[in-house]
């Protein structure tokens, strides 16, 4: 009796801190880390804002495990089309169309995640998550520049360069005006595949092609669906 006692109760801590960190992650992409206080959190979550507390000792200890949570998924799905097979211009045009992508559709999320002002703790995971996002293009420009297919000098310098763009143009102060990538987020996503494509002596005609490859998943939501 006991043990399923204790199972019982490791169940329903894991379902709290589920239901902590998804409420946590569904405010932000609504409006930001500045939005989401621990008080909306507990709301949302629909437990006591003490109870956040047992769970995550801060809200910057909450908002870093929100990052990173969102950060591994984008980065693994990005990292298992850098590691598949075909030529390195075309996996290539393919990470950048699919976080281009899904960061469109999830822009405010994504521009919590990639350029939102936070704090040192949030800035810290915002960076290993750049670092990550470079090697992944490290990898690709690499396998490029081996083969001739890419002229790439230095692979992970140009790497940090695209992993750099892409989040501005996007995102950051220097992106399209909204209602451009409301209206035409397909011809600003192509235009960004074809820049990168260019940036390293690929064909830009890559960009348009296999688009298909890189759809949302059916029923996935605007806010799940980033960067």
């Amino acid at each position: 009796m006991a043990y399923r006692r204790t199972e019982a109760v490791a169940t329903r801590l894991a379902d709290n801190r589920r239901r902590i960190l998804d409420a946590a992650r569904e405010l932000v992409a609504e409006g930001g880390f500045a939005h989401a206080s621990m008080s909306a959190v507990a709301g949302r979550a629909q437990l006591a804002t003490g109870t956040l507390y047992r769970y995550f000792p801060s809200k910057e200890a909450l908002f870093r495990q929100v990052f990173r949570e969102v950060s591994l998924r984008e980065m693994g799905l990005l990292r298992e089309i850098a590691q598949g097979d075909g030529p390195a211009a075309r996996r290539l045009a393919l990470v950048v169309r699919r976080f281009a992508g899904r960061a469109v559709r999830g822009r405010r999320l994504a521009y919590a995640l990639l350029a939102e002002p936070v704090d040192v703790g949030l800035a810290e995971e915002r960076a290993a998550f750049r670092r990550t996002h470079a090697e992944i293009f490290a990898h690709i420009l690499a396998d490029g520049a081996r083969s001739g297919e890419l002229s790439v000098d230095n692979p992970q310098l140009a790497a940090a360069c695209i992993a750099g763009a892409i989040p501005t143009a996007l995102v950051g102060s220097l992106a399209p005006e909204s209602h451009e990538l409301d209206r035409n987020s397909d011809a600003v996503i192509t235009s960004l595949v074809m820049f990168c494509l260019r940036a390293v002596g690929a064909d830009p005609a890559l960009a348009e092609t296999e688009t298909t490859d890189i759809k949302i998943e059916d029923g996935e939501t605007q806010e799940r669906a980033y960067a």
